[in-house]
């Protein structure tokens, strides 16, 4: 697949809206290539604490992390990559970085259900969770840049299944998918 072809896909949004889910979903069916950003990010924020203003800087050195990480990956291969990443500040800063190395090879897509519906999947969640205060000051900032990103580019995925997801929002890439071989791309 040509670089012209291929595609950075950034799957943002608080905790419990489904990113990692979607991107699993992504790599299984489409042959994605997943960039876990919140597991690259664990390096400079071990006990986790990005949002705090203190933080700033450390936060943009692990933004640069993540961005080299998906730059690699998408120049030397030749499946489409996924961003799994929650951010956790300088949005606007990092969507610029990505729009002006991927131009129309970037998707950005903020997964956003409903914050009782964020709340009620980290709850259920079986390993760490977020909690309530940072889904709601997370949705909060997200909220606040909505024009910027662009309204389209945000889904609400409240009372949709992963599949129901996927099937609405990301199923179009598994024509890319037979293209590499990918076999059951759909899930079928």
């Amino acid at each position: 697949m040509a670089n012209d072809k291929k595609k950075v896909l950034i799957l943002t949004g608080p905790g419990g809206s489904g990113k990692t889910t979607m991107a699993d979903l992504l790599v299984k069916r489409c042959g994605f290539i997943k960039v876990d950003g919140d597991r690259l990010d664990s390096e400079f924020f071990p006990e986790g604490r990005h949002w705090l203003p203190e933080s700033s800087e450390k936060l943009r050195q692990a933004h640069d992390k993540v961005f080299i990480e998906v730059e690699k990956l998408f120049n030397q291969g030749r499946n489409n990559v996924v961003l799994d990443y929650i951010i956790f500040g300088h949005y606007l800063e990092f969507f610029e970085k990505f729009e002006k190395e991927f131009g129309n090879n970037l998707e950005i897509k903020v997964l956003f259900p409903t914050k009782e519906e964020m709340i009620k999947r980290d709850k259920e969640r079986k390993c760490w969770t977020t909690g309530t205060l940072r889904i709601v000051a997370v949705r909060a900032e997200f909220e606040a840049i909505r024009d910027a990103v662009g309204r389209d580019n945000f889904i609400d995925t409240t009372g949709q299944t992963p599949d129901d997801t996927f099937d609405k929002y990301f199923n179009h890439y598994s024509s890319c998918a037979r293209g590499n071989k990918i076999k059951k791309c759909c899930g079928k």
